[in-house]
């Protein structure tokens, strides 16, 4: 008989605790639209910061010279050759990627040269400048620079779900 009283005992107390879950507020989301908008604002606020440390350290890059590569994009690429665990190519281009910075470190790369541009947190414009050996890209200068602060904007959809988020996980 205890063992019965025990068994419903529980049930109750899983259906009651069910039914507050159901009844509880969904967690705030990002609408799709800020999520596309966020990734617009992203890439542009990239390119300004690009085109800060381009001018900033005087370099001679461009579209038409240069292709733009990402760190994602180095993955990809990486993957698409083959994927060796030990390919010095592509360790070489990687390790470059490890920084701390603002916006995402970008390669410019044309044969057997690149650039990898990135601004450092205190805004610092630094450009490395690799060139293509027999088996790895090799860093032969590094250039640094005070850059221009980049302001990077929230948008308005992003502040009104923060609030929302606060809101929604302070509620006592």
């Amino acid at each position: 008989m205890k063992k019965a009283a025990s068994f419903i005992g529980g049930i109750c107390l899983v259906l009651c605790f069910n039914s507050l879950q159901v009844l509880a507020d969904d967690p705030p989301r990002l609408s799709s639209d800020c999520r596309e908008n966020m990734k617009i604002r992203d890439v542009e606020y990239n390119k300004a910061l690009m085109n800060d440390i381009i001018a900033g350290l005087d370099l001679d890059i461009d579209d038409q010279n240069y292709i733009e590569v990402t760190d994602k994009g180095l993955d990809a690429a990486n993957i698409i050759y083959g994927g060796k665990e030990f390919d010095e190519y592509y360790q070489s281009l990687h390790k470059q990627f490890i920084v701390a910075s603002r916006g995402k470190p970008t390669l410019f790369v044309k044969p057997s040269e690149a650039y990898l541009l990135y601004k450092q947190p205190d805004n610092t414009n630094v450009a490395v400048h690799l060139k293509l050996s027999d088996l790895k890209w090799e860093v032969i200068e590094k250039k640094k620079k005070q850059g221009n602060a980049i302001k990077y904007q929230l948008l308005t959809c992003e502040k009104d779900y923060m609030k929302e988020k606060k809101k929604y996980y302070n509620m006592d």
